[in-house]
Protein backbone atom coordinates (compact mmCIF):
# COMPACT_ATOMS: atom_id res chain seq x y z
CA UNK A 1 0.00 0.00 0.00
CA UNK A 2 1.06 3.32 -0.81
CA UNK A 3 1.47 6.30 1.98
CA UNK A 4 -1.56 7.99 1.03
CA UNK A 5 -3.52 4.93 1.78
CA UNK A 6 -1.89 4.23 5.26
CA UNK A 7 -2.47 7.51 6.44
CA UNK A 8 -5.86 7.84 5.40
CA UNK A 9 -7.06 4.65 7.06
CA UNK A 10 -5.03 5.20 10.25
CA UNK A 11 -6.91 8.98 10.42
CA UNK A 12 -9.97 7.73 9.73
CA UNK A 13 -9.18 4.88 12.65
CA UNK A 14 -7.88 7.93 14.85
CA UNK A 15 -11.43 9.71 14.09
CA UNK A 16 -13.94 7.39 14.94
CA UNK A 17 -12.13 6.29 17.99
CA UNK A 18 -12.64 9.87 19.28
CA UNK A 19 -15.87 10.03 17.80
CA UNK A 20 -17.24 7.47 20.05
CA UNK A 21 -15.31 4.47 19.98
CA UNK A 22 -14.07 3.52 23.45
CA UNK A 23 -14.80 6.57 25.60
CA UNK A 24 -16.88 9.91 26.58
CA UNK A 25 -15.94 13.20 26.50
CA UNK A 26 -16.28 15.13 30.14
CA UNK A 27 -17.39 18.59 31.27
CA UNK A 28 -17.33 20.09 33.81
CA UNK A 29 -20.72 21.66 35.16
CA UNK A 30 -22.27 23.16 38.11
CA UNK A 31 -25.62 25.06 39.16
CA UNK A 32 -27.53 26.88 41.71
CA UNK A 33 -31.18 27.47 42.90
CA UNK A 34 -32.21 30.98 42.06
CA UNK A 35 -33.65 31.94 46.04
CA UNK A 36 -37.06 33.32 46.14
CA UNK A 37 -37.95 33.82 42.23
CA UNK A 38 -41.07 34.31 42.66
CA UNK A 39 -43.97 33.38 40.74
CA UNK A 40 -45.87 34.47 37.49
CA UNK A 41 -49.71 35.00 37.27
CA UNK A 42 -51.81 35.73 34.20
CA UNK A 43 -54.20 38.39 33.74
CA UNK A 44 -57.84 37.66 32.21
CA UNK A 45 -59.89 39.40 29.17
CA UNK A 46 -63.62 38.78 30.00
CA UNK A 47 -67.23 40.41 28.87
CA UNK A 48 -70.70 40.05 30.32
CA UNK A 49 -73.59 40.89 29.21
CA UNK A 50 -74.37 44.16 32.14
CA UNK A 51 -77.65 46.56 31.86
CA UNK A 52 -77.29 50.38 30.69
CA UNK A 53 -79.92 52.77 30.42
CA UNK A 54 -80.19 52.69 27.05
CA UNK A 55 -80.74 49.03 25.95
CA UNK A 56 -82.89 48.17 23.66
CA UNK A 57 -83.98 48.07 20.11
CA UNK A 58 -84.98 51.07 18.21
CA UNK A 59 -86.47 51.46 15.27
CA UNK A 60 -85.50 54.59 13.39
CA UNK A 61 -85.57 57.43 15.47
CA UNK A 62 -88.91 55.75 17.17
CA UNK A 63 -89.39 54.71 20.80
CA UNK A 64 -88.03 51.56 21.82
CA UNK A 65 -89.59 48.18 20.78
CA UNK A 66 -89.71 45.12 22.53
CA UNK A 67 -88.19 42.81 20.51
CA UNK A 68 -87.04 43.05 16.54
CA UNK A 69 -89.58 39.93 16.71
CA UNK A 70 -92.50 42.93 17.23
CA UNK A 71 -92.24 44.55 13.69
CA UNK A 72 -91.68 43.78 10.24
CA UNK A 73 -89.14 45.66 8.39
CA UNK A 74 -89.53 46.94 4.84
CA UNK A 75 -86.76 48.43 2.78
CA UNK A 76 -85.28 51.51 3.87
CA UNK A 77 -85.68 51.05 7.59
CA UNK A 78 -82.81 50.99 9.95
CA UNK A 79 -83.09 49.13 13.51
CA UNK A 80 -80.70 49.49 16.51
CA UNK A 81 -79.62 47.55 18.82
CA UNK A 82 -78.23 49.11 22.27
CA UNK A 83 -76.25 46.81 25.00
CA UNK A 84 -74.05 47.72 27.67
CA UNK A 85 -71.12 45.01 28.50
CA UNK A 86 -68.83 44.92 31.70
CA UNK A 87 -65.80 44.43 30.94
CA UNK A 88 -62.66 42.61 32.90
CA UNK A 89 -59.42 43.44 31.69
CA UNK A 90 -56.37 42.65 33.89
CA UNK A 91 -52.59 42.60 32.65
CA UNK A 92 -49.56 44.46 32.14
CA UNK A 93 -49.59 45.54 28.60
CA UNK A 94 -53.23 44.11 27.90
CA UNK A 95 -55.38 45.76 25.15
CA UNK A 96 -58.30 44.32 23.50
CA UNK A 97 -60.32 45.81 20.77
CA UNK A 98 -64.11 44.79 20.31
CA UNK A 99 -66.00 43.63 17.60
CA UNK A 100 -69.09 42.69 16.22
CA UNK A 101 -69.10 38.96 15.34
CA UNK A 102 -69.07 37.62 11.54
CA UNK A 103 -72.18 35.79 11.10
CA UNK A 104 -74.59 38.42 12.82
CA UNK A 105 -76.63 37.96 10.66
CA UNK A 106 -77.76 35.11 8.50
CA UNK A 107 -80.81 33.19 6.72
CA UNK A 108 -83.58 31.66 8.90
CA UNK A 109 -83.86 28.83 6.64
CA UNK A 110 -82.67 28.07 3.43
CA UNK A 111 -85.84 29.85 1.51
CA UNK A 112 -84.99 32.25 -1.48
CA UNK A 113 -86.62 35.33 0.46
CA UNK A 114 -84.68 34.67 3.77
CA UNK A 115 -81.33 34.09 1.89
CA UNK A 116 -82.31 37.65 0.07
CA UNK A 117 -82.90 39.29 3.36
CA UNK A 118 -80.03 38.27 5.19
CA UNK A 119 -77.86 39.31 2.00
CA UNK A 120 -79.97 42.68 1.69
CA UNK A 121 -79.42 43.56 5.26
CA UNK A 122 -76.20 45.24 6.47
CA UNK A 123 -74.51 46.03 9.57
CA UNK A 124 -72.53 48.37 11.66
CA UNK A 125 -71.42 48.76 15.25
CA UNK A 126 -70.14 51.77 17.39
CA UNK A 127 -68.29 51.40 20.79
CA UNK A 128 -68.58 53.49 24.03
CA UNK A 129 -65.34 52.05 25.99
CA UNK A 130 -65.81 54.30 29.72
CA UNK A 131 -67.74 57.18 28.34
CA UNK A 132 -65.36 56.96 24.85
CA UNK A 133 -66.04 56.64 21.29
CA UNK A 134 -63.54 54.18 20.72
CA UNK A 135 -63.82 50.11 20.55
CA UNK A 136 -60.23 50.06 22.06
CA UNK A 137 -59.90 48.13 25.86
CA UNK A 138 -56.90 48.50 27.49
CA UNK A 139 -56.44 46.62 31.24
CA UNK A 140 -57.73 48.94 34.20
CA UNK A 141 -58.72 47.52 37.93
CA UNK A 142 -62.24 45.89 38.20
CA UNK A 143 -65.09 46.51 35.51
CA UNK A 144 -65.46 48.99 32.81
CA UNK A 145 -68.49 49.86 30.87
CA UNK A 146 -68.95 49.19 26.91
CA UNK A 147 -71.73 49.98 25.20
CA UNK A 148 -72.19 48.58 22.29
CA UNK A 149 -74.66 49.93 19.37
CA UNK A 150 -75.64 48.02 16.17
CA UNK A 151 -77.63 49.70 13.28
CA UNK A 152 -79.51 46.98 11.07
CA UNK A 153 -80.01 48.56 7.55
CA UNK A 154 -82.41 47.16 4.95
CA UNK A 155 -81.42 49.63 1.81
CA UNK A 156 -84.04 50.44 -0.45
CA UNK A 157 -83.03 50.86 -3.93
CA UNK A 158 -84.29 53.50 -6.16
CA UNK A 159 -85.21 50.79 -8.89
CA UNK A 160 -88.94 49.61 -8.15
CA UNK A 161 -89.69 46.43 -7.52
CA UNK A 162 -85.79 45.42 -6.77
CA UNK A 163 -86.10 44.25 -2.92
CA UNK A 164 -88.88 41.56 -3.81
CA UNK A 165 -86.86 38.54 -3.61
CA UNK A 166 -86.59 39.47 -0.16
CA UNK A 167 -90.45 39.84 1.02
CA UNK A 168 -91.52 37.89 3.46
CA UNK A 169 -88.23 36.83 4.54
CA UNK A 170 -86.64 36.16 8.13
CA UNK A 171 -83.27 37.00 8.95
CA UNK A 172 -81.85 35.62 12.57
CA UNK A 173 -79.76 37.13 14.67
CA UNK A 174 -78.60 33.62 17.14
CA UNK A 175 -75.11 34.53 16.10
CA UNK A 176 -75.01 38.05 16.87
CA UNK A 177 -71.93 38.37 19.59
CA UNK A 178 -69.61 40.78 20.30
CA UNK A 179 -66.24 39.69 20.82
CA UNK A 180 -62.85 41.14 22.33
CA UNK A 181 -59.59 40.39 20.87
CA UNK A 182 -56.68 40.69 22.43
CA UNK A 183 -54.24 43.31 20.22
Amino acid sequence: MNKLVKGSIAGAAGIALLLGGAGTLATWNSSVTVASPGSIAAGTLDIAAGSGSTDGWKLGTAATVSSPASFKIVPGDTVTYTKTFNVTATGDNLAATAALGATAITAASSSAADTALAAALTKSATFTVNGAATSSVVAAAGTQPVVVSVTITYPKSATAGAENSSKLGAASLSGFTITLTQN
